[in-house]
Protein backbone atom coordinates (compact mmCIF):
# COMPACT_ATOMS: atom_id res chain seq x y z
CA UNK A 1 0.00 0.00 0.00
CA UNK A 2 1.42 2.89 -0.96
CA UNK A 3 0.63 6.79 0.34
CA UNK A 4 -1.38 9.28 -2.07
CA UNK A 5 -1.79 12.52 -1.60
CA UNK A 6 -4.61 13.67 -4.51
CA UNK A 7 -5.13 17.16 -5.45
CA UNK A 8 -8.54 17.51 -7.04
CA UNK A 9 -10.20 14.72 -5.50
CA UNK A 10 -13.87 16.20 -5.48
CA UNK A 11 -13.54 16.73 -9.65
CA UNK A 12 -14.84 14.75 -12.66
CA UNK A 13 -11.03 13.15 -13.16
CA UNK A 14 -10.09 12.74 -9.80
CA UNK A 15 -13.25 11.37 -8.60
CA UNK A 16 -12.16 8.54 -10.75
CA UNK A 17 -8.81 8.46 -9.93
CA UNK A 18 -9.45 8.49 -5.91
CA UNK A 19 -11.79 5.27 -6.82
CA UNK A 20 -9.09 3.63 -8.73
CA UNK A 21 -6.27 4.05 -6.33
CA UNK A 22 -8.36 2.82 -3.92
CA UNK A 23 -9.60 0.23 -5.46
CA UNK A 24 -5.84 -0.80 -6.30
CA UNK A 25 -5.15 -0.78 -2.39
CA UNK A 26 -3.87 2.18 -1.79
CA UNK A 27 -4.15 5.17 0.66
CA UNK A 28 -5.97 8.17 -0.59
CA UNK A 29 -5.06 11.21 1.18
CA UNK A 30 -7.59 14.07 -0.37
CA UNK A 31 -5.45 17.56 -0.73
CA UNK A 32 -6.98 20.59 -1.75
CA UNK A 33 -5.51 22.76 -4.07
CA UNK A 34 -4.53 26.58 -3.74
CA UNK A 35 -5.49 29.20 -5.86
CA UNK A 36 -2.93 31.41 -8.21
CA UNK A 37 -3.33 33.89 -10.00
CA UNK A 38 -0.59 34.48 -12.47
CA UNK A 39 0.53 36.58 -15.57
CA UNK A 40 2.23 33.77 -17.84
CA UNK A 41 4.62 36.33 -18.88
CA UNK A 42 5.47 37.08 -15.60
CA UNK A 43 5.34 33.17 -14.71
CA UNK A 44 7.73 32.70 -17.46
CA UNK A 45 10.85 34.94 -16.41
CA UNK A 46 9.91 34.43 -12.15
CA UNK A 47 8.22 30.94 -12.20
CA UNK A 48 8.09 30.69 -8.34
CA UNK A 49 7.68 34.25 -7.11
CA UNK A 50 3.56 34.19 -7.39
CA UNK A 51 3.40 30.94 -4.84
CA UNK A 52 6.77 31.51 -2.64
CA UNK A 53 4.01 32.32 0.61
CA UNK A 54 2.35 28.84 -0.06
CA UNK A 55 5.68 26.19 -0.49
CA UNK A 56 6.28 25.53 2.77
CA UNK A 57 2.56 25.04 3.88
CA UNK A 58 1.92 22.27 1.29
CA UNK A 59 5.20 20.74 1.58
CA UNK A 60 4.37 19.96 5.40
CA UNK A 61 0.96 18.40 4.13
CA UNK A 62 3.25 15.91 2.13
CA UNK A 63 5.14 14.55 4.86
CA UNK A 64 5.08 10.67 4.96
CA UNK A 65 3.51 11.11 1.62
CA UNK A 66 5.09 8.16 -1.04
CA UNK A 67 3.53 9.95 -4.47
CA UNK A 68 1.74 12.84 -4.87
CA UNK A 69 -1.49 12.51 -8.19
CA UNK A 70 -2.37 16.70 -9.64
CA UNK A 71 -6.31 16.29 -11.12
CA UNK A 72 -6.59 19.70 -10.19
CA UNK A 73 -7.08 22.55 -12.84
CA UNK A 74 -9.12 24.74 -14.66
CA UNK A 75 -10.58 22.65 -17.48
CA UNK A 76 -12.74 25.03 -19.58
CA UNK A 77 -11.77 24.71 -22.70
CA UNK A 78 -13.50 27.71 -24.11
CA UNK A 79 -11.83 29.75 -21.51
CA UNK A 80 -10.23 32.87 -22.15
CA UNK A 81 -6.78 34.17 -21.14
CA UNK A 82 -6.50 34.77 -17.78
CA UNK A 83 -3.91 34.82 -14.47
CA UNK A 84 -6.43 32.69 -12.95
CA UNK A 85 -6.28 30.06 -16.14
CA UNK A 86 -2.43 30.18 -15.74
CA UNK A 87 -2.33 30.11 -12.19
CA UNK A 88 -4.05 26.68 -12.48
CA UNK A 89 -2.53 24.80 -15.01
CA UNK A 90 0.76 26.26 -14.89
CA UNK A 91 1.72 28.04 -12.02
CA UNK A 92 0.28 25.40 -9.60
CA UNK A 93 1.69 22.17 -10.93
CA UNK A 94 4.74 23.40 -10.38
CA UNK A 95 4.71 24.80 -6.51
CA UNK A 96 3.29 20.85 -6.44
CA UNK A 97 6.67 19.52 -8.09
CA UNK A 98 8.86 22.39 -5.74
CA UNK A 99 6.80 21.12 -2.58
CA UNK A 100 7.43 17.09 -3.82
CA UNK A 101 11.04 18.13 -3.58
CA UNK A 102 11.09 19.91 -0.37
CA UNK A 103 8.79 17.28 1.21
CA UNK A 104 11.42 14.53 -0.11
CA UNK A 105 8.10 13.00 -2.22
CA UNK A 106 9.85 10.82 -4.84
CA UNK A 107 7.02 10.88 -7.74
CA UNK A 108 4.30 13.34 -8.92
CA UNK A 109 1.66 12.32 -11.63
CA UNK A 110 0.09 15.35 -13.13
CA UNK A 111 -3.33 14.90 -15.29
CA UNK A 112 -2.41 17.17 -18.28
CA UNK A 113 -4.07 16.89 -21.60
CA UNK A 114 -3.83 15.49 -24.87
CA UNK A 115 -5.42 19.01 -26.37
CA UNK A 116 -1.19 20.11 -26.05
CA UNK A 117 -0.79 18.44 -29.24
CA UNK A 118 -3.63 20.30 -31.21
CA UNK A 119 -3.58 19.28 -34.40
CA UNK A 120 -1.08 17.11 -34.52
CA UNK A 121 -1.77 14.41 -37.40
CA UNK A 122 -0.76 11.59 -34.13
CA UNK A 123 -0.59 11.91 -30.91
CA UNK A 124 2.29 10.59 -29.40
CA UNK A 125 4.37 10.96 -26.16
CA UNK A 126 6.66 13.29 -27.46
CA UNK A 127 7.23 17.16 -26.59
CA UNK A 128 5.92 18.77 -29.66
CA UNK A 129 3.38 21.42 -28.88
CA UNK A 130 0.93 22.57 -31.41
CA UNK A 131 -2.17 24.22 -28.92
CA UNK A 132 -4.55 26.14 -30.43
CA UNK A 133 -6.75 28.11 -27.57
CA UNK A 134 -5.74 29.82 -24.62
CA UNK A 135 -6.61 26.60 -22.02
CA UNK A 136 -4.53 23.99 -24.23
CA UNK A 137 -1.40 26.70 -24.23
CA UNK A 138 -2.13 27.14 -20.34
CA UNK A 139 -1.81 23.31 -19.89
CA UNK A 140 0.89 23.41 -22.19
CA UNK A 141 3.55 25.73 -20.35
CA UNK A 142 2.76 23.50 -17.04
CA UNK A 143 3.87 20.77 -18.87
CA UNK A 144 7.23 22.82 -19.71
CA UNK A 145 7.70 23.96 -16.42
CA UNK A 146 7.58 20.57 -15.12
CA UNK A 147 9.65 18.99 -17.50
CA UNK A 148 12.50 21.65 -16.59
CA UNK A 149 11.64 20.10 -13.02
CA UNK A 150 12.10 16.73 -14.07
CA UNK A 151 15.48 17.56 -15.58
CA UNK A 152 16.87 19.14 -12.62
CA UNK A 153 15.81 16.07 -10.78
CA UNK A 154 13.30 17.56 -8.47
CA UNK A 155 11.16 14.84 -8.75
CA UNK A 156 9.91 11.96 -11.01
CA UNK A 157 7.74 13.48 -13.12
CA UNK A 158 4.77 11.63 -15.03
CA UNK A 159 2.75 14.13 -17.93
CA UNK A 160 -0.22 12.10 -18.31
CA UNK A 161 -2.82 13.06 -21.31
CA UNK A 162 -6.27 12.13 -21.34
CA UNK A 163 -8.35 13.37 -24.35
CA UNK A 164 -11.77 14.28 -24.17
CA UNK A 165 -13.23 12.11 -21.06
CA UNK A 166 -16.93 11.38 -20.98
CA UNK A 167 -18.59 10.08 -18.25
CA UNK A 168 -22.09 9.93 -16.63
CA UNK A 169 -23.10 14.08 -15.49
CA UNK A 170 -20.92 14.92 -18.01
CA UNK A 171 -21.38 18.40 -19.72
CA UNK A 172 -19.75 17.41 -22.52
CA UNK A 173 -21.10 14.59 -23.02
CA UNK A 174 -24.36 15.51 -22.10
CA UNK A 175 -24.24 18.20 -24.99
CA UNK A 176 -22.35 15.49 -27.46
CA UNK A 177 -25.67 13.36 -26.95
CA UNK A 178 -27.97 16.48 -27.38
CA UNK A 179 -26.22 17.36 -30.84
CA UNK A 180 -26.14 13.76 -31.93
CA UNK A 181 -29.86 13.43 -31.62
CA UNK A 182 -30.68 17.05 -33.30
CA UNK A 183 -28.28 17.56 -35.51
CA UNK A 184 -27.11 15.91 -38.60
CA UNK A 185 -24.30 13.97 -38.23
CA UNK A 186 -21.76 15.59 -40.50
CA UNK A 187 -18.31 14.05 -41.04
CA UNK A 188 -15.50 13.88 -43.72
CA UNK A 189 -14.77 10.76 -45.67
CA UNK A 190 -16.45 7.84 -44.47
CA UNK A 191 -16.28 8.17 -41.11
CA UNK A 192 -13.51 5.57 -40.23
CA UNK A 193 -11.33 8.03 -39.09
CA UNK A 194 -10.13 7.65 -35.41
CA UNK A 195 -11.26 9.96 -32.76
CA UNK A 196 -8.80 10.20 -29.29
CA UNK A 197 -11.79 9.85 -26.79
CA UNK A 198 -11.60 8.34 -23.28
CA UNK A 199 -14.22 7.18 -20.79
CA UNK A 200 -14.02 8.50 -17.01
CA UNK A 201 -12.91 4.88 -15.50
CA UNK A 202 -10.25 4.37 -17.85
CA UNK A 203 -8.79 7.53 -16.85
CA UNK A 204 -8.63 6.66 -13.29
CA UNK A 205 -7.64 2.74 -13.90
CA UNK A 206 -4.84 4.08 -15.74
CA UNK A 207 -3.40 6.72 -13.50
CA UNK A 208 -3.66 3.38 -11.20
CA UNK A 209 -1.44 1.69 -13.52
CA UNK A 210 1.03 4.55 -13.77
CA UNK A 211 1.57 4.51 -10.20
CA UNK A 212 1.91 0.85 -10.43
CA UNK A 213 4.77 0.62 -11.95
CA UNK A 214 8.32 1.81 -10.11
CA UNK A 215 8.71 4.35 -12.43
CA UNK A 216 7.22 5.83 -15.36
CA UNK A 217 8.64 7.98 -18.30
CA UNK A 218 7.84 11.83 -18.88
CA UNK A 219 4.67 11.75 -21.14
CA UNK A 220 2.50 8.83 -20.87
CA UNK A 221 -0.72 9.29 -23.27
CA UNK A 222 -4.17 7.32 -22.96
CA UNK A 223 -4.28 4.32 -24.48
CA UNK A 224 -6.29 4.29 -27.92
CA UNK A 225 -10.33 3.13 -26.66
CA UNK A 226 -10.82 2.08 -30.50
CA UNK A 227 -13.38 4.55 -31.72
CA UNK A 228 -13.69 5.95 -34.74
CA UNK A 229 -16.21 8.96 -35.69
CA UNK A 230 -18.58 6.83 -37.13
CA UNK A 231 -18.80 4.39 -34.08
CA UNK A 232 -18.87 7.35 -32.15
CA UNK A 233 -21.70 8.62 -33.36
CA UNK A 234 -23.25 5.12 -33.55
CA UNK A 235 -22.99 4.98 -29.60
CA UNK A 236 -24.71 8.04 -28.99
CA UNK A 237 -27.51 8.35 -31.76
CA UNK A 238 -27.73 4.06 -33.52
CA UNK A 239 -29.40 4.32 -36.45
CA UNK A 240 -28.88 7.71 -37.53
CA UNK A 241 -27.19 7.88 -40.85
CA UNK A 242 -23.78 9.86 -41.47
CA UNK A 243 -23.90 13.04 -43.43
CA UNK A 244 -20.54 13.42 -45.82
CA UNK A 245 -19.19 16.92 -46.46
CA UNK A 246 -16.59 17.69 -48.98
CA UNK A 247 -13.58 17.86 -47.05
CA UNK A 248 -11.60 20.65 -48.98
CA UNK A 249 -14.38 23.25 -48.57
CA UNK A 250 -14.89 21.90 -44.69
CA UNK A 251 -10.88 22.53 -44.47
CA UNK A 252 -11.15 25.91 -46.21
CA UNK A 253 -14.23 26.75 -43.95
CA UNK A 254 -12.36 26.12 -40.67
CA UNK A 255 -9.07 27.87 -41.71
CA UNK A 256 -10.75 30.69 -42.08
CA UNK A 257 -12.15 31.03 -38.94
CA UNK A 258 -8.64 30.58 -37.32
CA UNK A 259 -7.95 33.80 -37.08
CA UNK A 260 -11.20 34.91 -35.45
CA UNK A 261 -10.79 32.44 -32.88
CA UNK A 262 -7.44 33.57 -31.74
CA UNK A 263 -9.23 36.32 -29.98
CA UNK A 264 -12.34 34.83 -29.20
CA UNK A 265 -11.25 31.20 -27.71
CA UNK A 266 -15.20 29.91 -27.66
CA UNK A 267 -15.13 30.13 -31.27
CA UNK A 268 -11.57 28.30 -31.31
CA UNK A 269 -12.96 25.51 -29.13
CA UNK A 270 -16.27 25.01 -31.41
CA UNK A 271 -14.00 24.63 -34.56
CA UNK A 272 -11.88 22.43 -33.13
CA UNK A 273 -13.95 19.78 -31.42
CA UNK A 274 -15.52 20.33 -35.16
CA UNK A 275 -12.21 18.90 -36.93
CA UNK A 276 -12.35 15.73 -34.06
CA UNK A 277 -15.82 14.61 -35.91
CA UNK A 278 -15.13 16.02 -39.26
CA UNK A 279 -11.02 14.35 -39.75
CA UNK A 280 -10.46 12.20 -36.43
CA UNK A 281 -6.72 12.20 -35.13
CA UNK A 282 -4.61 9.24 -34.92
CA UNK A 283 -2.54 8.07 -32.52
CA UNK A 284 0.65 6.19 -31.45
CA UNK A 285 0.80 3.23 -29.42
CA UNK A 286 2.40 4.56 -26.16
CA UNK A 287 3.99 3.26 -22.55
CA UNK A 288 0.80 1.58 -21.34
CA UNK A 289 0.10 0.11 -24.52
CA UNK A 290 4.05 -1.38 -24.45
CA UNK A 291 3.39 -3.06 -20.76
CA UNK A 292 -0.04 -4.76 -22.15
CA UNK A 293 -2.49 -2.40 -20.41
CA UNK A 294 -5.83 -3.45 -20.91
CA UNK A 295 -8.38 -0.65 -20.55
CA UNK A 296 -11.02 -1.89 -17.67
CA UNK A 297 -14.20 -0.95 -19.48
CA UNK A 298 -15.02 -1.09 -22.80
CA UNK A 299 -18.08 -0.63 -25.77
CA UNK A 300 -20.49 -1.59 -23.02
CA UNK A 301 -19.72 1.01 -20.83
CA UNK A 302 -19.55 3.45 -23.46
CA UNK A 303 -23.30 2.31 -24.60
CA UNK A 304 -24.63 3.07 -20.49
CA UNK A 305 -23.37 6.59 -20.86
CA UNK A 306 -24.51 7.36 -24.06
CA UNK A 307 -28.04 5.69 -22.58
CA UNK A 308 -27.83 7.33 -19.33
CA UNK A 309 -26.97 11.20 -21.24
CA UNK A 310 -29.85 13.14 -20.74
CA UNK A 311 -31.11 14.35 -25.41
CA UNK A 312 -30.59 18.13 -24.10
CA UNK A 313 -28.13 19.99 -21.84
CA UNK A 314 -29.56 20.99 -18.45
CA UNK A 315 -31.15 24.89 -18.45
CA UNK A 316 -28.11 26.73 -17.75
CA UNK A 317 -25.27 24.47 -17.47
CA UNK A 318 -23.17 26.47 -19.86
CA UNK A 319 -19.11 26.95 -19.51
CA UNK A 320 -18.40 30.64 -18.14
CA UNK A 321 -15.18 31.69 -19.84
CA UNK A 322 -13.33 34.09 -17.90
CA UNK A 323 -10.86 34.78 -14.91
CA UNK A 324 -12.76 32.93 -12.61
CA UNK A 325 -14.54 29.47 -13.69
CA UNK A 326 -18.23 29.09 -12.79
CA UNK A 327 -19.64 29.69 -9.53
CA UNK A 328 -20.50 26.56 -8.89
CA UNK A 329 -17.30 25.37 -9.26
CA UNK A 330 -15.67 27.92 -7.39
CA UNK A 331 -13.19 27.24 -4.65
CA UNK A 332 -12.78 23.43 -5.48
CA UNK A 333 -10.41 22.27 -8.60
CA UNK A 334 -12.30 20.80 -11.08
CA UNK A 335 -11.18 18.82 -14.33
CA UNK A 336 -11.84 18.33 -17.75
Amino acid sequence: MTRIALFGATGFIGAACAAALFGAGHEVLPRPARRLWVDGEALAHEPRRAYRPHLARLAAELDGVEAVVNAAGVAVSAARPSPGLVGANAAWPLLLADACEQAAVPRLVHVSTAAVQGRADRLDESLRYAPVNPYARSKTLGEQLLRDAAAAGRVAVTLYRPPSVHGPGRRMTTAFAAFCQRWPLVTCGDGDQPVPVALIGNVGAAVAAILAARSAPLVVSHPYEGHTVRTLYETFAPGRPLCPLPTRAVRLLLRAAEPTGQWLPPLSAVCRRAELLLFGQGQESGWLDARSFRLPLGQPAWDEVAAAAPHRPPPGDRPTPGPRPPAATRGRPHYQ
